[in-house]
């Protein structure tokens, strides 16, 4: 029988799921940020536990959380370095 997990509120692996996102994924999604856009952005752990919570009171129940709400959450905070990048590049 595989392991039960205990997920709070009388919630467990036997009557529930969990989906988990974790700060990894976070920095998945900075890496390819910073690749796309050619920068070298970091996150200590609690601002990408920042972005998970943002994240996580924004979504839409309807369409859960994905791999672009992560990005595009990255790419809001940071817009302003992303932008100046792109400016400096045009003018090159």
């Amino acid at each position: 029988m595989p392991n039960k997990f205990y997920y709070g509120n009388d919630f467990n692996s036997e009557n529930s799921i969990a989906i988990i996102w974790s700060i990894d994924d976070v920095r998945d999604q900075l890496w390819i940020l910073n690749d796309n856009e050619d920068l070298k952005l970091t996150l200590t752990d609690e601002e990408c536990m920042d972005h998970l919570r943002c994240i996580l009171d924004n979504h839409d129940a309807n369409y859960g959380i994905t791999w672009e709400n992560i990005y595009q959450s990255l790419w809001d905070d940071f817009e302003e370095e992303i932008l100046l990048k792109r400016k400096t590049e045009e003018k090159k």
